[in-house]
């Protein structure tokens, strides 16, 4: 997770040169609306440097959700109560509190990657849409509408569908539906000793609706191996543990390559206006 973070310092600061380099000269070669092109999407540094400080904000939510499982947290197991933000309540409540808040903020991070991302390096139709954000599906839709181009769909598809799915799926069931959907509760029960254990009708609802696969053990569309896989525990926790720290290396990758691609083409086409430009492709992997 710590990785992640870095990339988005690191690529706020990479956007940020870019912004200055190009206002720097700004119309002495190509048509204005070029560089007036580049300065609106540079100036995504902005949104990075923001989504930044949310970090210690999901690391805190997430020290928060384990304290509910902590035996410390427990004041009288045979009435189901537990301590949860110095207020007394019953187990099931700190849960769905504790839970719904890590899942809301960590998601608020992806969102906002996702509409940098999909702005820099989605067509016209996403990246200049004002009135609508791109959504995690832009990068994982590979048909004729996909709006992402270099086989990106492709690649987070096959290596990182599953477990932004089940993710995706988990925070929307937990924000928008709240303890149970279409008569299913999310857990196997209410019990302080139930923890967070799924639900059977939760496992089949959460694998159909993201297309679980399986070959002799090894599930689909994640590079989780199967030793290492944790979906079988069947333990929310854990499994959100896992997959997220999948989901910020996929975000790490795509954060970079969307930064070092829109840099690297202000180098390529503006380069002759002033050298001064090519440093802030210095560094890029591409």
């Amino acid at each position: 997770m710590a990785d992640l973070k870095a990339q988005v310092n690191n690529s706020a600061e990479k956007l940020r040169e870019a912004s200055t380099d190009v206002q720097s000269v700004s119309g002495t070669l190509l048509p204005a609306t070029c560089y007036e092109y580049w300065i609106k999407k540079a100036n995504y540094y902005k949104i990075l440097a923001a989504t930044a400080d949310l970090f210690p904000v999901r690391d805190t939510a997430w020290e928060a959700l384990l304290a509910v499982t902590s035996d410390d947290s427990v004041e009288d197991a045979d009435r189901n109560l537990i301590t949860h933000g110095s207020i007394e309540m019953d187990f099931s409540i700190a849960r769905h509190l504790a839970l719904t808040s890590y899942v809301a903020v960590t998601w608020s991070i992806y969102d906002r990657l996702t509409n940098v991302c999909g702005r820099l390096a989605g067509i016209s139709k996403l990246a200049e849409n004002d009135g609508q954000n791109p959504n995690i599906e832009v990068f994982i839709v590979k048909n004729k509408e996909a709006t992402i181009g270099f086989g990106i769909p492709h690649h987070i598809q096959q290596a990182y569908a599953w477990p932004l799915k089940v993710s995706y799926k988990v925070r929307n069931w937990l924000v928008h539906e709240g303890y149970d959907t279409g008569g299913t509760p999310l857990f196997v029960g209410n019990r302080i000793s139930d923890g967070f254990k799924l639900h059977p009708g939760a496992i089949t609802s959460l694998q159909k609706s993201c297309k679980y696969s399986e070959d002799n053990g090894k599930i689909g569309f994640c590079c989780l191996q199967t030793a290492e896989e944790c979906w079988p525990s069947r333990d929310l926790l854990t499994i959100l543990d896992k997959y997220h720290a999948e989901i910020d290396t996929m975000f790490t990758g795509l954060l970079l390559w969307s930064v070092d691609s829109f840099v690297g083409q202000i180098a390529a086409f503006a380069e002759r206006d002033n050298a001064i430009l090519m440093s802030a492709a210095a560094g890029s992997t591409l």
